[in-house]
């Protein structure tokens, strides 16, 4: 233990004052109208802060020490860690005096903490001075090596970061003698059987503290020149050494000059600036960064060119190499090269005259049969060329039409452009060879039909016999024939959004961004989707019946099957909830469709997307009784609400005429209206903000509960509790019927079946 932990001990415990503690980030006061403070640190860290410079006191240091025999204080005191303090208090200096008298461990303690900092505050003075006068010896040289660099390599020099760089001097103002002074002094202080007469004190902490505050201001003109002359270096406006080094390099490097020389200044120059205070590091490393991929971007050009050329010379010939890989009918594809030639040479691919349109249309005709036979020969090859995936997945055949940029993006992107299907995303690829393999089923068709019920219609109608039934039924690739002469067609040209003007050609001017940032990948959709599944925790649980016959055991459960997501080869701005579920088990994902290129905000589209499917969900639960009031579902309750909003006793006048009015907008759709709750549900309501009326807020916060997190936000708002009670009391019963029910497990040492485990959780969110 020290002399300062020895004085302090025994400050303590002769119990002259007490301790208190004060929390970090808060101002330590010194001084108000009536009294003065001072402070020994018994434990943590304070800041001591004048201008530029910081002085760091710790246990045993004095804060507030500086400005002890001052009048008027100049030091800020700062608690930078959390810290006990033994605090003091005097009116003026006569009471300083005596509070000496009274305490000679004190005279020692306040000695020693002020000395020791005097050295400390030289040492500072002195790196500082030395840093400043290295800057500037360093940028005066740097100066005159950028302008014969410039000169050598023929490059007309940049306006230098300053007019003219000012005139400095360094000379030490100083003694030489005070350091050697104070450390002789401060030995002697650490005697602990040194007698100190208290004026002593007094003046020897008032001596210190002119030294300390003269050093400091010294020591703050030094950090703001130092700083000055390191933002000749590096600053936000670029206009600096660093941006003229790496603009000579680039030019340089353009030029084929040797830059070995500008590199290793560059090197040197980061060097000091990453050992420099002043410097901002994020600014280095974005300016360091923006370097290097400027200098990689500009070394890689020529094979960038070489790269390009063989591209374009592989895209030229795409149509024709899509033509004979589909291996279509010669007379379809000859009529398919002349349609895409006459809607190369339209001014306006958009207009709405009767030639143009017929044009579209034949297009789109022939686009869909030699799709359908592309994608029949891609699934039966192993290796599919990069051209034929851009056609399949992006809808591409041709590069004046796509833009000659655009393509050779498209063509990169190929190669590593994937869905997830194990998170159920996929691309158009993907989907139908997942169909061939017979890990998903087709989609329904236009009748409502699905796959298997397709094929007993040709038994009815005498298409096929039933012997022939099974093997149609097992057969994959007449399972992707379905698919695409079913869904394609209709899905491609809804997700498109222009249903008028649709044409499956990707064009440049459906491109209105850079593909890569229109593409729709995994992440993105994944992203959206959560969003909402994290207010909205059950949107996704299927309900089953679950029973157990042995124990007398049935209740209803859930599971959390999220949708499949395919993402269709056109530039859209809609998706497409195509089904709620995929067969007849409800047990199945849904399906949305999506354009691969999406122009619109796709946080917006997602909303859309799972209200219609929360709808819709509902409705194939409770079948011809969705809209039958007494069955207690969200399609029959909001049906009744807006059917009868007339007879509503818990609305106002006013508030049934604007749910008039939305119903009149949304066309008397009630699926519609719906819609547009569920999103003001989503979007304002579970965060506070009001903005559906109070019979409509109970009817989502019934069906649609936010999760907990949510609800406890809203717990304070009146407007909310009747919703929130609603949602409490069924969840309480819920969780009641599975503790009844695992007490019955117990007694007949049945493990707890997971079904049912699962609903415990989820109702817990």
């Amino acid at each position: 233990m020290n002399m300062c932990d020895i004085l302090i001990s025994v400050i303590i415990f002769k119990g002259v004052v007490s301790l208190y503690t004060i929390k970090a980030q808060n101002k330590i006061s010194t001084q108000d109208n009536e009294k003065r403070y001072f402070y020994i640190i018994a434990s943590g860290t304070v800041f001591a802060k004048y201008g530029r410079h910081t002085i760091t006191l710790s246990k045993g240091d004095v804060a507030g020490i500086f400005d002890m025999t001052s009048d008027t204080p100049v030091y800020e005191y700062i608690a930078a860690t959390d810290a006990s303090l033994i605090p003091y208090t005097y009116e003026n200096n006569e009471a300083l005096l005596n509070l000496f008298n009274e305490q000679p461990d004190l005279c020692k303690i306040l000695l020693h903490s002020i000395n020791s900092h005097i050295c400390k505050v030289l040492e500072h003075y002195e790196n500082v001075r030395a840093i400043s006068e290295d800057l500037y010896k360093y940028i005066n040289l740097t100066k005159s090596r950028y302008q014969t660099t410039c000169k050598i390599m023929h490059i007309e020099p940049r306006p230098l970061p300053f007019e003219q760089l000012a005139e400095y001097t360094f000379e030490s103002s100083v003694d030489t003698w005070l350091v050697e002074y104070y450390e002789a002094l401060g030995n002697i202080l650490n005697e602990q059987d040194s007698s100190l007469n208290v004026a002593f004190t007094y003046g020897h902490i008032s001596k210190l503290t002119i030294d300390i505050r003269q050093l400091s201001k010294l020591i703050d003109v030094l950090e703001e020149r130092a700083a000055l002359l390191a933002s000749h270096l590096l600053n936000n406006s670029y206009n600096d050494f660093y941006d003229l080094y790496c603009d000579l390099y680039i030019k340089t490097q353009a030029n084929g000059g040797d830059t070995t020389a500008i590199s290793n200044v560059l090197s040197i120059m980061t060097d000091k600036l990453n050992s420099l205070d002043y410097i901002d590091r994020d600014l280095l490393d974005r300016r360091v960064t923006s370097f290097k991929s400027k200098s990689i971007a500009i070394g890689s050009d020529i094979q960038n060119d070489v790269e390009a050329s063989i591209m374009h010379a592989k895209l030229a010939g795409a149509l024709n190499e899509i033509l004979e890989f589909a291996d279509t009918v010669p007379a379809t594809a000859t009529e398919f090269k002349k349609c895409i030639d006459a809607f190369k040479a339209l001014s306006d691919k958009d207009a709405t005259d009767e030639e143009t349109n017929r044009l579209r249309q034949n297009i789109t005709k022939l686009f869909n049969i030699i799709y359908t036979d592309t994608m029949q020969n891609a699934l039966k090859t192993s290796d599919i060329p990069t051209i034929i995936k851009m056609f399949l997945n992006f809808g591409f055949v041709d590069t004046a039409l796509a833009g000659s940029d655009n393509a050779i993006e498209l063509y990169k992107l190929s190669g590593s452009f994937k869905g997830n299907p194990k998170k159920g995303i996929y691309t158009a690829l993907e989907w139908f060879q997942a169909i061939l393999a017979g890990n998903k089923q087709p989609s329904r068709d236009e009748f409502e039909r699905d796959y298997s019920q397709f094929v007993r219609s040709l038994i009815t109608e005498g298409k096929i016999t039933k012997a022939s039934e099974k093997a149609m039924l097992e057969d994959g690739f007449e399972k992707v024939l379905f698919e695409l002469n079913n869904m394609f067609p209709s899905a491609n040209k809804i997700t498109h959004g222009r249903i008028f003007t649709f044409c499956p050609l990707l064009t440049s001017d459906n491109l209105i961004r850079q593909p890569a940032s229109l593409l729709l990948t995994p992440t993105k959709l994944l992203d959206a989707l959560d969003k909402i599944n994290d207010i909205d925790y059950s949107l996704f649980y299927h309900e089953y019946m679950f029973e157990e016959y042995k124990l007398s055991v049935k209740d209803t459960a859930r599971i959390d099957i999220r949708p499949d997501m395919v993402l269709l080869p056109n530039v859209g701005s809609r998706g497409a909830m195509w089904q709620e579920i995929e067969g007849p088990s409800r047990k199945t994902p849904a399906r949305f469709f999506m354009p691969v290129f999406f122009v619109e905000n796709i946080d917006k589209c997602m909303l859309r997307l799972v209200a219609e499917y929360r709808w819709e969900m509902c409705k194939r639960d409770m079948g011809a009784r969705w809209n039958d009031v007494t069955s207690h579902c969200l399609t029959a309750e909001y049906y009744d609400y807006v059917q009868f909003i007339s007879k509503n006793r818990e609305l106002s006048n006013d508030a049934k005429d604007k749910v008039k009015d939305s119903l009149k907008k949304c066309r008397n759709s009630f699926k519609e209206m719906f819609i547009n709750d569920y999103i003001q549900h989503i979007l304002y309501e579970t965060n506070g903000s009001c903005r559906l009326n109070k019979v409509a807020r109970g009817l989502l916060f019934t069906f649609c509960p936010p999760a907990k997190k949510y609800r406890d936000r809203l717990a304070g708002n009146s407007i909310y509790e009747e919703g929130l009670r609603r949602v409490h009391i069924s969840t309480a019963q819920a969780l009641h019927r599975i503790d009844v029910i695992e007490t019955k497990y117990k007694s007949s040492g049945t493990p707890f079946p997971e079904e049912l485990s699962g609903q415990r959780e989820l109702l817990s969110r």
